[in-house]
This record gives structure tokens, sequence and C-alpha cells, in this order.
């Protein structure tokens, strides 16, 4: 059943059971979200499903079975379909060396792991509102006329001294044509610890 919406800007969280559900008809019964690639992101943390070449929030899906993933993008006011994007593709956008060889790492595990649903994250527009309140970022931005945002939601672990526990963590990377700052917010709320990968 496709949620309808009455404004065609969503945050990453909002069409998340949408895509679960289109992707257990059309692509496996054991599908789960594996991560969320968030490309062109408005400050408010939101993409614009009418404007589809600007922005978007395209959504892995993983399957145990098949050890495979489809990517899935939201349709204005209809259910989801899957995505040509691939994770080459997401990877291009990446300018710092070593942040690209970070995702590249991550990106080949997530055909076998996926976010478990009771994991808590905050969603898009919560994660931004937190990094723009860093001095590095507002000069980034400052110093970068028309940066682009783009957002990840990944797996992760957190260990603590008596157990590992499932949780998800949102890579943001702020580009412009030649430079960007990527920024590791673990675990994926507000009140998790920002590292800063890299920049140049």
């Amino acid at each position: 059943m496709v949620n309808e919406v009455t404004n065609s800007e969503i945050t990453a969280k909002e069409k998340v059971g949408d895509v679960i559900n289109t992707a257990r008809s059309n692509f496996t019964k054991d599908a789960n979200l594996t991560a969320i690639y968030g490309l062109n992101v408005n400050s408010n943390g939101k993409v614009d499903l009418l404007k589809p070449t600007e922005s978007a929030f395209i959504y892995v899906v993983q399957s145990d079975s098949d050890q495979a993933n489809e990517f899935y993008v939201p349709v204005f006011n209809s259910s989801p379909v899957k995505s040509p994007v691939n994770f080459n593709d997401m990877l291009s956008l990446v300018k710092d060396t070593q942040a690209k060889n970070i995702f590249g790492f991550i990106f080949g595990k997530l055909s076998t792991v996926h976010l478990d649903a009771s994991v808590n994250y905050d969603d898009s527009p919560a994660v931004l509102t937190k990094m723009f309140e860093r001095s590095d970022v507002s000069a980034f931005r400052s110093a970068n006329p028309g940066v682009k945002t783009d957002m990840f939601l990944v797996p992760s672990k957190s260990v603590d001294s008596t157990s590992a526990n499932n949780s998800a963590d949102w890579i943001v990377n702020f580009y412009g044509d030649t430079s960007s700052i990527v920024l590791w917010l673990h675990p994926g709320t507000v009140n998790g610890a920002i590292d800063l990968l890299s920049d140049n």
C-alpha cells in the first residue's frame, strides 16, 4: 500500500516501509533495508520526488537468501521502483580518496548484512541540523558556494563491555567541484559522536 504524499519533499525515513513492502513483492520475500543513499539532499534534509534527476533517496535492499542487493527509488504518489543506480555511481561522487576507500569497503559488505528493524537512527533533517552546528562544516560551505550534500546510512556494530549490538551510522559527504568534507555520525543519532573521515 502506497502512503499518499501531499508534499513531494520527503525525508530519508518516510518511505522505508513502502520500499520494503515493494521489495518483498518484486525482489525477494526476505528483503531487508541495508542502506539509504541520499543524493543531493537539501539543507532541510529532504529530496523532492518531483525532481528525480536533481535529488533522490535511494534505498539499498538486501536478501540473505540470494546474497544480493537491489536499489529502489520512491516515486511521487506511486509505488517505489527499482533504480539503475549502483555502488560505483555512488563512489564516483566521493572526491576524497581515503573516504572513497572506506565507502568501497562498506559497499562490499552490504550484500551480506542489513539494518535490524529495531535499530534506532535519526532521520535526515536531524542529522544535517547536527552537522551544520560544526564550525568546519560552516567554513567548508562558506568557502564552496553551491556545495552539495550526499548522505549514507549504513549498518554498523556498537560494542560495549558486555556485548556487540547492531547499529546504524550516518556518513555525510559535503562536496564542491574539487573538494569534500566527509563526516561520520556513529551511532546514527544526534547524541552520537561525529568524526571527520577526511577533508582536502
